[in-house]
């Protein structure tokens, strides 16, 4: 027993019931291999449970126990059923192989054995045999770590809008009182002061609307409304409708055009996607340049896709990457106002839907295209 565990070399168990041809074996295989020698198939298989072998090589015709019956057996025992067998027989005609086969043999040695036939068949199985147990040892820890990850990071957002909600109920008590502050004493203030004040109010707003994004963010994907079936133009039409104050007072042009399936999705979250890609292009405009901006839905082959194309202020290429990461601005607040947060809940809402986002530009003052692709009616949203 000793010897098993400190010999590193793959073990195979030989189960025959003629002596010359497990001496003929164990010469042939015992310099590479450990060897276990068997003379019955009951034999073989009370071997095989005590120190399992990384290969069998089963005999067919044997008393009392043939190979089959032996091999079915192997194969029922979930200790031993994925070490792989193969048969060695005098056996010729097609049905011997194919009842080997069928019992779960996974390859065949004809008697009279060719030694470097059977060493080569030997090398390939436990080759073989060696990256089945890789890629599933692989698989396990890939599953552990997905799990890992999965466990992560809903924890982080369940913290995320634990803190975020209960944040905001201290912020606008310091927001109110602030206000009441400045209204009480604003006629003693100097200019310099009352300017702090108003630093201090404007900053407790603002943080405020970061604490209602992120609280948006966080409830994305979680258990709420359930996918349906809606008109993709019908959730476009309701968030032109929501905008309308924002169209009107820009003077933009919105052109619609292309496919406007049914869609399987979280209907409030794909209108918020609409609302905050069309609102940004409305938003992100130029000086002096009424926005010209076309929404165009493509059906493709397998998903459904709508951009969002403008005339504004575009975008450096080398900072696109950045655009979709939670409280990246690539604008100044003081030139357009955020929270750094609408188009991470972009991302996170088309993903959430199976789909992704992206954005192209070719630089400031040259307009941007936003395009998200959504898998076609039929595939519903992941419910976490």
């Amino acid at each position: 027993m000793e010897n098993l565990l400190t010999d590193q070399r793959a073990g195979i168990l030989v189960i025959d019931d003629t002596p010359a041809n497990l001496t003929m074996l164990s010469a042939a295989l015992t310099a590479d291999y450990r060897l276990q020698l068997a003379t019955s198939g009951a034999m073989g298989l009370t071997l095989a449970r005590a120190t399992p072998p990384d290969l069998i090589l089963l005999d067919v015709m044997m008393p009392e126990m043939d190979g089959y019956e032996t091999c079915r057996r192997i194969k029922e025992d979930a200790a031993l059923q994925q070490i792989p067998v193969i048969f060695v027989t005098a056996l010729t005609d097609a049905g011997a192989e194919s009842a080997g086969l069928a019992v779960g043999a996974a390859d065949y040695i004809k008697k009279p054995i060719n030694v470097g036939i059977a060493r080569q068949r030997i090398k390939n199985l436990l080759e073989r045999e060696r990256l089945r147990k890789l890629v599933e040892a692989n698989s396990l820890t890939l599953e552990r770590h997905i799990a890992e990850l999965n466990r992560s990071n809903a924890e982080l957002e369940q913290f995320s809008y634990a803190i975020s909600h209960d944040m905001r109920q201290p912020l606008r008590m310091i927001a109110g009182h602030l206000s009441l502050l400045e209204q009480s004493i604003g006629p003693y203030l100097l200019e310099e002061q009352r300017e702090s004040f108003d630093f201090a109010i404007d900053g407790a707003k603002r943080l405020d609307r970061m604490l209602v994004g992120l609280l948006e963010y966080a409830r994305v994907g979680r258990k709420g409304e359930p996918a349906s079936r809606v008109e993709s133009r019908a959730l476009l039409d309701d968030a032109l409708l929501f905008l309308q104050p924002a169209i009107a007072e820009a003077q933009a042009q919105v052109r619609i055009q292309g496919d406007w399936p049914q869609l399987l999705v979280s209907p409030d979250e794909i209108l918020r996607l609409l609302q905050n890609l069309i609102g940004n292009a409305i938003k992100f405009r130029v000086a002096g340049r009424a926005p010209e901006i076309t929404v165009t839905g493509a059906a493709l082959e397998q998903q459904w896709r709508v951009c969002v194309a403008d005339n504004g202020a575009g975008i450096p290429p080398d900072q696109i990457g950045r655009l979709f990461q939670v409280f990246q601005r690539l604008q100044s607040q003081a030139a357009y106002e955020g929270t750094g947060i609408g188009l991470a809940l972009c991302r996170k809402i088309a993903e959430h839907h199976g789909g992704k986002i992206w954005a192209e530009s070719k630089g400031n003052g040259l307009g941007s295209t936003f395009c998200v692709e959504l898998p076609a009616a039929g595939v519903a949203p992941a419910q976490d």
